[in-house]
């Protein structure tokens, strides 16, 4: 499975796109890129749905992302810091990667 690279940030061709870019390619392993402003998805609710099947109960493109970055080698990710602190947009996408930690963890040890 491919070293998975998730850019947050919503500008084309990003110093973060960019940084990711680097990244990805020194791992020396197959990669796939993601930029977040490329698809819709809504924000964890909390629902504990997914607390049987490790599968988010909310049918969006993230829901789809999860199951690839469950599958990866690894993981990259790259957001910017518009106030000082992580953006939504990426904090949103990985607040929604907690359907893969009930029961089975499976996130747990991923570098």
């Amino acid at each position: 499975m491919p070293v998975i690279g998730i850019s947050g940030s919503p500008v084309p061709n990003s110093n973060t796109d960019r940084a990711l870019r680097i990244a990805l390619d020194a791992t020396g392993e197959e990669t796939e890129f993601i930029k977040l402003s490329d698809y819709s998805y809504q924000p964890c609710r909390a629902c504990l749905g997914c607390e049987e099947t490790n599968v988010c109960v909310l049918k969006d493109d993230a829901t789809a992302l999860a199951q690839k970055i469950r599958y990866a080698d690894a993981l990259i990710v790259a957001g910017y810091p518009p106030y000082g602190y992580l953006d939504g947009r990426t904090k949103s996408f990985l607040e929604r990667l907690w359907c893969l930690r009930h029961k089975h963890g499976f996130l747990r040890g991923k570098p």
